[in-house]
């Protein structure tokens, strides 16, 4: 449907009709009145589109009232607590060992790997004890064989035994001794004139050989005691080799590292494994110089690590170095801590409280579900007439479901221990019941 023009347009048209009219009934001053008379008209005359008229104006909307969140509230608190000192460190194994060998071979069997728990004993690498077993069977045979001439009974010592008890020697000075009485009775017939010079002479060589035929036996067992003492020791090396080839764990721990496989030669001195003590672990602390005066032995500690965030593991002081060190001015101080569970582990990072001597102090405490985190800050919600307060906090220990905080808290003072996370600074809260 087409609309009659509107405002000037329609002007404009009625001034077209009037001077096409003028043009043909007048002359052209006629026309310029007439034009003049159309110019003249008022324009104030509004239109109005029929869409205008049928479209109503959108009503506009209502926001919906925000609903109070439902808060329960607790109480601050004040305690006296132990002064204690922030520390952190890196857990270390009691010991560490690397298992060597300490005769060489061909490894022929690897019985651990990397985590496996051993007991003190447990064999760890079995190297090749073919040769050494050869070695300790001769070595064997010459004990056996030195102890055989010296006619020791089995269990017997070579040490005080008396060469003239040996059978060799008996003989030979049974000899000597015959033959010197021989030698005296032909002595006593030379001197009388009843023997010539050359039987005297005769008995009496006799004896002088006789004498050092004992002797020779009696230096012969000597360096047979000798030698049996040099027998068993290499017997003792070479049994000793052949328990060697077995390389055992020097405690009871856990394998860190396994550094040989089957079918590798070991030479002498080859590390095979890594051998460490995790129960109990060593915090090693930096003290600061003005707080030495404070640690004693025996002083509990608990740290935190970030495998268990929520659980406190104790300790206890053991030990405290001697000087401090220079560069730091710091006291070197090592803590112990059971790890019968086997939750922990060497290297872990962890930091807690080191409790000192001196006055206690008194320490705020909140719920530990109070305390929220924003970025790298903690905070907390303080109730304000029907609002809450934030509140920014260092939080420290954790007691018994409490958590110790230093910031603008009073004792009594009344936080928000649930929707922590859903709050903000200034908000208006219900109180749950």
């Amino acid at each position: 449907m087409t609309h009659p023009p509107c405002g000037p347009e329609r002007h404009i048209a009625r001034w077209a009709l009037g001077a096409r009219s003028a043009a043909s009934n007048h002359s052209r001053a006629a026309v310029v009145a007439a034009l003049l008379a159309a110019l003249a008209v008022p324009t104030v005359i509004g239109c109005r589109r029929p869409e205008a008229d049928a479209q109503p104006s959108p009503a506009r909307d209502t926001a919906a009232p925000r609903q109070k969140p439902a808060v329960h509230f607790g109480k601050v608190t004040a305690r006296p607590l132990a002064q204690t000192l922030d520390i952190s460190g890196t857990l270390v194994a009691d010991e560490t060992s690397e298992a060597a060998t300490q005769v060489g071979g061909l490894v022929v069997s690897v019985a651990i790997d990397v985590g496996s728990r051993v007991k003190k004993g447990d064999p760890l690498v079995v190297l090749d004890a073919r040769n050494v077993a050869l070695q300790s069977q001769a070595a064997s045979a010459a004990v056996a064989q030195a102890r055989a001439k010296l006619a020791l009974q089995d269990g017997a010592s070579p040490k005080g035994i008396d060469p003239d008890q040996v059978p060799e020697v008996r003989a030979a000075k049974q000899s000597m001794e015959l033959a010197k009485s021989e030698a005296e009775r032909v002595k006593q017939l030379y001197d009388q004139g009843a023997v010539p010079q050359s039987t005297w002479d005769a008995a009496r060589t006799q004896a002088q050989n006789a004498t050092a035929q004992y002797e020779a036996a009696v230096n012969g067992i000597r360096a047979t005691v000798a030698a049996l003492t040099s027998a068993q020791a290499q017997a003792g090396l070479a049994s000793k080799a052949v328990l060697d080839t077995t390389v055992r764990a020097p405690f009871d721990g856990a394998i860190a590292e396994k550094r040989i496989s089957v079918g590798e030669y070991a030479s002498p001195g080859r590390v095979v494994a890594v051998v460490v003590r995790d129960n109990p672990l060593r915090l090693r602390i930096d003290v600061p110089e003005a707080d030495i005066a404070n640690i004693e032995v025996g002083k509990p500690v608990s740290v935190s690590v970030a495998s268990f965030p929520d659980r406190l593991f104790p300790g206890v002081v053991k030990r405290i170095g001697a000087s401090l060190k220079a560069s730091s001015r710091t006291l070197p101080v090592e803590a112990e801590f059971d790890n019968s569970e086997g939750k922990l582990r060497p290297g872990l990072f962890a930091q807690g409280q080191l409790t000192l001597t001196g006055e206690s102090r008194t320490a705020i405490l909140v719920p530990e579900s109070a305390v929220g985190t924003s970025g790298t800050s903690a905070r907390v919600f303080v109730k304000s007439g029907d609002r809450v307060t934030e509140r920014l906090v260092k939080p420290g220990r954790k007691i018994e479901g409490l958590v110790e905080v230093v910031g603008p808290l009073a004792e009594g003072d009344e936080i928000a221990i649930d929707k922590v996370s859903e709050l903000a600074d200034g908000i208006e809260v219900a109180a749950a019941q």
